[in-house]
């Protein structure tokens, strides 16, 4: 099971919300947005000012990030080598459009993270044709 499909069979996302999420994971770049919280270069409340200007004026990432005075040029430039480097997490891309908190996202990746553990732990001790059973 994927993490996606993890989200939507707990009820956390809807399907066509993950199937939004995966069509903007699969563009060819991390979202600036998310590399910039992630890295740190911005808060949260930080990068809804740079989105909603970008929304109401257009204009790239970067550019209103440094027009706004949130980054520098060097801040951007740290970000646009990293994206570069990177491909979208899906946790992020729900975190960022409001799918998710940030919180419950990190809490049920962990809980994922269990569960997915187990069964390959599981997998790799009884998966080995041994038919004795320990009492």
């Amino acid at each position: 099971m994927k993490f996606g499909e993890f989200l939507v069979a707990k009820g956390k996302i809807e399907e066509r919300e993950l199937e939004e999420a995966i069509k903007v994971q699969q563009e060819n770049h991390v979202i600036l947005g998310v590399l910039a919280i992630r890295e740190s270069f911005l808060s949260s409340s930080q990068l809804g000012m740079i989105l909603d200007h970008q929304r109401l004026n257009g204009g790239l990432f970067g550019e209103i990030a440094i027009e706004l005075k949130l980054m520098d040029k060097d801040d951007v430039a740290k970000l646009l080598d990293l994206q570069k480097k990177e491909r979208n997490l899906l946790g992020d891309i729900l975190v960022l459009y409001g799918v998710l908190d940030r919180d419950d996202m990190e809490n049920e990746l962990k809980i994922f993270h269990e569960i997915e553990g187990a069964k390959i732990e599981w997998n790799d001790k009884y998966s080995t044709g041994i038919s004795r059973i320990d009492s």
